[in-house]
């Protein structure tokens, strides 16, 4: 019996020592955080031909908002910024339907480029360069 007892507290003092041998858990890579606030420059490839856009962000953390401009008028939008990801959507009103349209990409310094969802029928290379 008292050796069944040494034995318990054998290991209950080593127990510790054991979990303190262990190596720290690794924090989470760092994300690469990235500014998008200003006036962008944007080309998009739509199905009617290449187009000018000017997009003008505004970042809070990962919030995003801000407007677009083309053509065919200007519309707020509304996203995030993920480390280098950035996802923004906008609406335009197609001849009195709501088409939402989704941008989503990478930054990288001051260009970004992705695909953008027009309502789900179909997807098309952007890019963009910012402002100085």
């Amino acid at each position: 019996m008292k050796r069944l007892m040494l034995t318990v507290c054998a290991l209950l003092l080593f127990q510790p020592g054991l979990a303190l041998a262990q190596d720290p858990p690794k924090a989470p890579p760092a994300q690469h955080t990235v500014a998008v606030t200003g006036v962008w420059d944007m080309l998009v490839e739509a199905p009617q031909g290449q187009m000018s856009v000017t997009g003008t962000f505004k970042q809070d953390g990962e919030k995003l908002t801000g407007a677009q401009a083309s053509p065919m008028g200007e519309v707020a939008l509304e996203g995030t910024v993920v480390g280098a990801e950035i996802k923004y959507q906008i609406v335009l009103d197609m001849q009195g339907q709501q088409m939402t349209i989704v941008f989503a990409g990478k930054v990288d310094g001051d260009t970004m480029s992705g695909l953008f969802d027009f309502g789900g029928t179909g997807s098309a290379p952007w890019s963009a360069k910012k402002r100085q």
